[in-house]
């Protein structure tokens, strides 16, 4: 028997639709046993998924995260961490930002066409974990970042709380405000157990552990990212001038930096990145941040089965 749990959060894009997507779930003409969730909070989605699968381990369950980029994680992680193999994840992107669909060269629509989602193929596709020696563990799908970039994240979910501003418009504003604070950090980054960076352990913007291709609400961070090569592609940006940083932002966005400022782009592919500090390290993962003491980030191939629209094919 196949399952299909959909969950839903209210509090994601602009405006609640879950009674809609939930009233549309009900007419849809799918096989029971058929469950739908609305979570209640930051964090739920995650707790109902693991306990969901935790709960059914006979069936093979296909589960729906009908949300943003946050809400895909927290069932992501809630997969994960249940120990259930027998499962699936889909993605209906309604959230402010649906970054992780853009790396499939899809249409976002054909994602949330339910109906193809429920009769759609299984693939398997990597995951980055982080952890830290304090024992804390998170699994992302995306990209996981620290520096710069993880304190314009932290400043999105601020700007993202005023009125008609969106999940793209919130990081922009956070990262202009940031662009006139901190731009050095000082961690010492290794890839796969070897120090990392033209400049030492110089300052630098900040650095980078991809999967997926985009985040910040569209900018295509890791262009040459595969969700299923088994390896992670680490990027970090050595500090710059205001201005030069202006100036590399549009490249940035366009995924069109990596070669044209190779000056301060450090790049390369791996299994593991770690960083190390004195201080707790704040990283963004898939848009949250969590403080952690020294993480490494390390790549799980094939760690996950995840839904594809039908009659659509991982590259």
């Amino acid at each position: 028997m196949e399952r299909h749990l959909f969950i839903l959060n209210p509090a994601a894009g602009r405006r609640d639709l879950s009674e809609k997507l939930k009233s549309h779930i009900e007419k849809m003409d799918i096989p029971a046993p058929v469950d739908i969730i609305i979570t209640q909070g930051k964090g739920d989605a995650e707790i109902q998924t693991k306990g969901y699968l935790e709960e059914h381990t006979d069936d093979f369950t296909r589960v729906y995260a009908c949300g943003g980029d946050g809400t895909v994680s927290e069932v992501a992680n809630g997969i994960f961490f249940s120990g259930n193999k027998n499962c699936a994840l889909g993605i209906v992107p309604v959230g402010s930002g649906n970054d992780f669909v853009r790396s499939f060269d899809i249409p976002a629509s054909r994602f949330r066409d339910m109906k193809a989602l429920t009769e759609g193929e299984i693939a398997e596709i990597d995951i980055l974990c982080a952890g830290d020696s304090l024992g804390q563990k998170r699994v992302s799908l995306n990209i996981i970042s620290a520096g710069f970039d993880a304190a314009v994240a932290k400043g999105q979910e601020k700007f993202k709380k005023i009125p008609l501003v969106n999940g793209s418009m919130a990081y922009k504003m956070s990262l202009v405000k940031q662009l006139f604070s901190n731009l050095r950090n000082y961690f010492t980054v290794l890839a796969d157990g070897e120090r990392f960076g033209k400049a030492g352990d110089g300052p630098y913007l900040f650095a980078i552990a991809a999967n997926g291709r985009y985040y910040g609400g569209g900018f295509k961070a890791s262009p040459f990212s595969d969700l299923n090569d088994g390896l992670l592609d680490l990027i970090r940006i050595d500090t710059v001038s205001r201005p030069r940083f202006l100036s590399l932002v549009g490249k940035f966005r366009k995924g069109e930096y990596i070669h044209e400022y190779e000056d301060i782009v450090n790049y390369t592919q791996c299994r593991k990145m770690q960083i190390i500090a004195e201080k707790t390290v704040d990283l963004n993962l898939d848009g949250e941040i969590y403080p952690m003491h020294n993480p490494i980030v390390e790549i799980i191939p094939k760690a996950i089965k995840l839904i594809l629209p039908k009659e659509e094919t991982i590259e």
